[in-house]
């Protein structure tokens, strides 16, 4: 997928210890960097098959 909406390229995320996020891997979410299901429409038009990467904070 191309980043047609000009987000930036790169984010920094530091969720809450315990928390999982779902960071958009499509580009098209409107709650870029985080998932919003845009990516089951992208998918169903372009026939690909992506979805979100699922982060989940941890103590170091």
């Amino acid at each position: 997928m191309i980043n047609m909406k000009g987000h930036p390229d790169r984010h920094v995320e530091e969720p809450p210890v315990g928390q999982t996020v779902a960071i958009c891997r499509c580009w098209q979410s409107g709650k870029f960097p985080y998932c919003d299901g845009t990516h089951r429409k992208v998918n169903a038009e372009m026939g690909d098959n992506v979805g979100p990467a699922i982060i989940k904070a941890v103590a170091e």
